[in-house]
């Protein structure tokens, strides 16, 4: 006997559309460390594809111990001390003072290690600032490719500035490290006279050509990895600057 009766047609269960795949980074870790001195724009895009921050970063530490290590044989520890005693140093005596001087120099045979530890600290904090004013100005960005961008924007001024610091520093035998950062003539402060006011030495010395170059390449990452407006890049950007800028003033008018 025939079963006439209908059958019910068979339908394949439906195939599930691939997402297509995003954009790939055009750059590799190590070519964004020479690409961001030429192109940042090209190398902040890049990270808003695919963020990278393990190379710059141990880079960053070892740059700042190499600076250490070229800079504190050229140190003058003695006057160093005097100048931070002031009018107190006189009356304190002789002997006192070496004591003192090489107390110091016991701490200082440790300062490169402890740059080495503190320098990462310090820059994820300081990334977690820039999330944060990002964040608040209506980025949508993630705290990774924040922390990427912070780096990528320090490197080439922290790079340019060393190399002229330990070139420069072989010129004299031995300075007081309040004089240090007037080694590279690379913001007003270099010029004042030595009667000038502490907290106008202090601020003269933060506008230098480095931080500014730092601060438009902060504009211009956190503008295409934030994919914010100039002027709420700008905001995220300098905030942490002005408030660094008048804190270093007060703190040296103080003390």
């Amino acid at each position: 006997m025939d079963d006439t009766s209908p059958r019910p047609s068979y339908e394949p269960p439906p195939v599930e559309a691939h997402a297509s795949p995003g954009p790939a980074p055009r750059l590799t870790a190590a070519q964004r460390l020479w690409t961001v001195f030429t192109s940042p724009g090209q190398v902040f895009a890049d990270i808003a594809v695919k963020p990278t921050w393990v190379l710059c970063l141990v880079l960053m530490a070892l740059l700042a111990v190499a600076v250490q290590l070229v800079v504190l044989p050229h140190l003058d520890n003695e006057a160093t001390l005097r100048a931070r005693l002031g009018e107190r140093a006189e009356g304190i005596s002789d002997e006192q003072i070496e004591q003192m001087v090489a107390q110091g120099e016991k701490f200082t045979r440790f300062a490169p290690v402890i740059g080495l530890v503190v320098s990462p600290i310090a820059f994820a904090i300081m990334a977690a600032i820039f999330f944060v004013l990002l964040k608040i100005v209506g980025s949508d960005t993630d705290y990774v490719r924040t922390f990427s961008t912070a780096l990528h924007a320090y490197w080439p001024p922290s790079v340019v500035a060393s190399v002229l610091t330990a070139v420069l520093i072989q010129r004299v035998d031995k300075i007081p490290q309040q004089e240090f950062t007037n080694i590279v003539k690379s913001h007003p402060g270099a010029f004042l006279p030595p009667d000038a006011p502490a907290w106008l030495s202090a601020a003269a010395s933060t506008l230098s050509v480095f931080n500014i170059w730092i601060v438009a390449l902060l504009i211009i990452g956190f503008k295409v990895v934030g994919k914010v407006s100039t002027g709420r890049a700008a905001v995220a950007a300098l905030v942490p600057w002005v408030v660094w800028l008048v804190a270093k003033a007060g703190l040296a008018s103080l003390f």
